[in-house]
């Protein structure tokens, strides 16, 4: 390794992977981004479904250094935020840094460097390899029986077939997370017959999505205009944090809030069945655009909350043994959030793989490191906060902290990697601040299998904080010679 040869690999082309490229780009540092996809976008680039709106402000979703003054509206539409990533790749000449269709499916750490494997059978060799995979990109599938039988059209939310008209069709939508109510609502306004199987209700934010004012955007090209909203914003993010995070009244008051919302279901049984029955924040809040409540009240729409025993080739039976008969199925059953970089097969020091360090159970420092994987970054990695802040601004806190690893990585020719004595203490830490929050109160997808959610249980100042200095007592730097003897 020599500051002349010194190189980057970024594998993913989403939101983590160009912020993280415009970085290594600005600072002079020779990089190379694989994408698998035949473009950029990760989440936004799969995800189009009807109804698909981001679930927190526009101006909350944009790079920092790259304001977009032209948001349509308070809750910009999925297609909208791929259209301002993609102009961001064009304006900041990202696109000749990426190699698209162009799968890592493998990465070994030896003698220093990682070596990495295309799925074409190309060996790619650089100093620090950054995995900015996501953690929404492996589409998780109902394990029923008969899946495979359904003779129309069936697919994930993630990859909606929009040959298929909405109209004339009976659709069933498996789900009552997230997407799954996005789609449901978006249908039924449609007019569409449309039945949403659910297996557990979920508190629901019916919020206003008004359009953007022309003053509004006049507004914020004014000098300092930009970087006050920033400020209100983050004011805003961390204020917004605390009932999750800590017990008190403000907790109580929102789930008083979110019942509140309830009272728009008519109907006292259909009523009982949408309430939850656990409490508010332990699992992602879904946002609904165009009132949820009132979009299933509608006649063409079902709400089904008897578990489907088996897909037939027509249809779906449930357990009591009752058929509905279906034209399109759409799975809106999520992904699996705890894959990070795999099924890229990822080896580090002593040959131990990364499915053997998590083996019992999922770990990181501070989201980005890993002990046994020098020179291996994460974006958005294992305890990093995707519940408590919008991905760009938990990105720039992460990029930096990674952008002094890299730069001493580089400056010294070193491998750099947390111990895993550090790595110990930071999941103590977060472990500590767990039982505080809402998110132990109940099973939800951020938890791995011993039952410890993956998350950042403290405040964004905190995480800042955390991240605005490296801890070098954290990390073995060990120089590029001694790490390959030490291999040999």
């Amino acid at each position: 390794m020599s500051g002349e040869s010194f190189k980057v690999v970024v594998v993913g082309a989403g939101i983590g992977g160009l912020f993280m490229a415009d970085v290594l780009k600005r600072a002079g540092i020779d990089f190379v981004v694989f994408e698998k996809a035949k473009e950029v976008g990760g989440t936004w680039r799969d995800n189009t479904y009807p109804g698909l709106y981001v679930d927190v402000l526009s101006r909350q979703y944009e790079f920092p250094f790259r304001p977009n003054y032209d948001w349509s509206r308070k809750y910009a539409p999925g297609t909208e935020i791929q259209d301002y990533v993609l102009r961001v790749t064009q304006e900041r000449d990202l696109r000749r840094h990426i190699r698209f269709e162009e799968e890592i499916v493998a990465a070994n750490f030896s003698d220093g460097r990682w070596h990495l494997k295309t799925a074409k059978g190309e060996d790619v060799h650089c100093d620090v390899f950054i995995a900015a995979t996501g953690f929404l990109h492996k589409p998780l599938y109902p394990d029923i029986p008969g899946r495979e039988t359904f003779e129309g059209p069936s697919f994930h939310s993630s990859a909606w077939d929009h040959s298929i008209p909405y109209a004339g069709k009976r659709w069933g939508i498996v789900g009552g997370g997230a997407s799954g109510i996005q789609i449901t609502e978006a249908l039924a306004w449609e007019d569409c017959k449309v039945t949403q199987y659910i297996r557990r209700p979920q508190w629901i934010h019916i919020r206003e999505n008004p359009k953007a004012t022309l003053w509004e955007r006049l507004f914020l090209r004014l000098p300092f205009a930009y970087q006050y909203r920033q400020k209100k914003l983050w004011e805003m993010i961390v204020a917004g944090d605390k009932w999750r995070l800590e017990p008190g009244p403000a907790r109580k008051a929102m789930e008083q809030e979110y019942r509140r919302y309830l009272e728009a279901v008519r109907d006292p049984e259909l009523r009982r069945k949408l309430t939850p029955d656990y409490q508010i924040g332990c699992v992602r809040i879904p946002k609904s655009d165009r009132n949820y409540y009132e979009a299933v009240q509608k006649p063409n729409v079902t709400l089904e909350f008897e578990r489907i025993a088996r897909i037939l080739p027509d249809g779906v039976e449930l357990a009591d043994g009752r058929k509905h008969q279906l034209d399109v199925l759409v799975y809106a059953t999520g992904f699996d959030t705890h894959a990070y970089m795999r099924p890229m097969q990822v080896t580090g020091v002593n040959s131990v793989t990364l499915d053997e360090l998590w083996a019992k159970r999922i770990f990181s420092y501070a989201g980005v490191g890993l002990p046994g994987f020098p020179n291996l970054f994460m974006l958005f990695g294992p305890f990093s906060p995707v519940n408590n802040v919008p991905v760009p601004m938990g990105l720039d806190q992460e990029i930096g902290f990674i952008m002094q690893l890299i730069e001493r990585a580089k400056r010294t020719s070193s491998t750099i990697a947390p111990t895993a004595e550090a790595t110990d203490r930071f999941v103590e830490r977060l472990e500590e601040g767990m039982p505080n929050t809402t998110f132990v109160a109940c099973s939800n997808w951020y938890s791995d299998k011993t039952g410890t959610p993956i998350l950042w249980p403290y405040s964004q100042d905190d995480h800042k904080a955390f991240l605005s200095a490296v801890n070098w007592d954290d990390f073995e730097v060990t120089p590029v010679r001694t790490a390959s003897l030490a291999e040999t």
